[in-house]
């Protein structure tokens, strides 16, 4: 068979015009068609303001900076998740602490949350891994009682919602990603969501050189050059317009992935509750990990295993106890989830999954029979 992929973007012929009306326009920096974009993207998610940068990890930081975080103060993030979420506290100054996530949701553990917190931390990033809410009401509660500020990293969880709210929406900044890989695309993109007039005045000198219009020459603090473009902007369009079906052929290709791998004892499926919350990539728990991916490979098919616990990087190397983190880390695969595969794909894919189980399972079963016969 032909190879399948883990992820790919999938662009039709209405990008393509969109890109092209903006190149013919003659303008393709920041303008009109990014503020368009931030506006659909605002209505979307029912706040007053969105901004969009160049990527998700300068959101992230531009976020941190206008909530006040600097050198000297402590945010927990949690140890597994995407590199990005520590780095962006690294780049204001701040120290990332890592916090273990739950074995059932993959998000922060709020008990490792809170033995963690200290007199130098100052926020916490919850991470709504792969389209999973974290346990947004204990969190805010104890932030609350902390005097901690949250800032949401829904990078994987556009779409997602939690009684009827959604994911980025429920604190004072919210970050998505526009990524190549995420449910829609524009090459490389971040959205940052507030509520907050002050912070999203806040946010914009920080993503523009401490100016909050291009054409003003008064700049009242440094700031980034984290600035979109237009060309990147009429992609996002383009496939925003293509989100709802998108979320339900993500939902699809999760339940066929449930469905066809049912009886095979060796995989679990995690929890995911496809009223509310959309799958960036069809996950799974399995034995043997490195073999399967092996075996997969040389059929064609295409996997990605999970991060490693950020605490084991070279760059933030630490010592303690991440039980979750760990587990999952260890035994966790994400499986080709790009929306234009098909049931047959996917059964194909499946199949192959269970041939290499009772494989193994028949090999075993062999070897023992010949230690016997010794």
């Amino acid at each position: 068979m032909s190879k399948i992929l883990q992820i790919e973007p999938v662009l039709g012929a209405e990008e393509r015009e969109e890109v092209l009306r903006v190149m013919d326009s003659g303008f393709i920096t920041e303008g009109k068609k990014t503020r368009e974009l931030e506006a659909e993207l605002a209505k979307y998610f029912g706040v007053p303001h969105a901004l969009v940068v160049n990527n998700a990890t300068a959101a992230l930081t531009i976020a941190l900076l206008g909530l006040g975080i600097g050198h000297g103060d402590e945010v927990i993030v949690p140890d597994f998740t995407f590199i990005a979420t520590a780095n962006a506290v690294s780049l204001c100054g701040a120290t990332p602490i890592f916090a273990d996530v739950t074995r059932e949701t993959f998000t922060l553990n709020i008990s490792d949350v809170e033995r963690r917190i200290t007199r130098r931390t100052k926020a916490i990033i919850p991470v709504h891994l792969n389209g999973r809410a974290c346990d947004m009401a204990s969190l805010a509660k104890l932030a609350d009682e902390s005097g901690l500020v949250l800032v949401e990293d829904a990078a994987q969880a556009m779409g997602s919602a939690h009684d009827g709210r959604f994911l980025g929406t429920l604190c004072d900044a919210g970050v998505f990603s526009l990524g190549t890989t995420k449910i829609i695309t524009s090459g490389q993109g971040g959205i940052l969501l507030t509520r907050r007039d002050d912070l999203y005045e806040s946010f914009a000198r920080i993503k523009d050189h401490g100016r909050l219009h291009r054409a003003s020459e008064i700049h009242q603090s440094a700031g980034f050059n984290s600035k979109f473009t237009d060309l990147q902007a009429a992609l996002a369009l383009a496939q925003f317009r293509k989100l709802p079906e998108r979320i339900e052929k993500k939902r699809e290709l999760f339940r066929w992935y449930r469905e066809f791998l049912a009886d095979v004892a060796e995989v679990a499926i995690p929890p995911m509750y496809l009223s509310e919350k959309v799958p960036w990539f069809a996950d799974m728990l399995c034995e043997d990990r490195a073999g399967l991916v092996s075996y997969l490979a040389s059929s064609g098919i295409e996997t990605r295993c999970f991060y490693l616990p950020i605490h084991t990087q070279p760059c933030y190397r630490t010592g303690g106890s991440y039980p979750g983190t760990e587990e999952i880390s260890a035994h966790g695969l994400w499986l080709p989830s790009s929306v234009n595969l098909t049931r047959s794909d996917v059964a194909n894919i499946c199949t192959h999954i269970a041939a290499y189980y009772s494989a193994s399972e028949s090999k075993k079963v062999s070897m023992s029979a010949s230690a016997q016969c010794r």
